[in-house]
């Protein structure tokens, strides 16, 4: 006669009689103290990733300004035509323009050469000594530089 053969249900309290040790409970807080201390280091970068963006324009916009100083200063000429800015230097005919959400410099009617980025309206104006730009950005900022020409506008 054969007996039954009790098969033993399986269950945590069946499986390991050890119980959660010391070792274990230490290992287990090491990793949550590593976790949370990179976890605000991670949401600083994610929130802020807005004012990164906000920082690079103002560099770009900085950058744009002297590029364009030198060469308004440097030109024979400077005039305002259907919103666009022309700067006469010999044969060369520089226009900057919008174009879609970038503001572009275009010699001779050719060429793309992003100048600005991110930009959602620019409006020039020529004045007696100077070339006002006024531009508002994606961000809704609203950013003007004045540039100083050594050409008077009836020249």
């Amino acid at each position: 006669m054969k007996m039954p053969f009790n098969e033993r249900k399986k269950s945590a309290k069946g499986l390991n009689d050890h119980g959660f040790t010391m070792l274990e409970m230490l290992f287990a807080f090491s990793i949550f103290c590593v976790i949370s201390t990179f976890l605000p280091i991670i949401f600083q970068i994610i929130f802020n990733s807005h004012s990164v963006e906000s920082r690079i324009q103002n560099m770009e916009w900085e950058l744009f300004v002297n590029l364009l100083k030198k060469e308004v200063q440097a030109g024979e000429s400077v005039e305002v035509v259907n919103g666009q800015l022309r700067i006469i230097n010999g044969e060369d005919v520089s226009t900057y323009q919008k174009y879609q959400n970038i503001l572009r410099k275009q010699v001779n009617g050719t060429g793309h050469e992003v100048v600005l980025q991110n930009v959602q309206s620019v409006s020039f104006a020529r004045n007696a000594q100077s070339v006002t730009i006024v531009v508002e950005t994606s961000f809704n900022q609203i950013k003007e530089a004045t540039i100083f020409s050594f050409i008077t506008k009836g020249e």
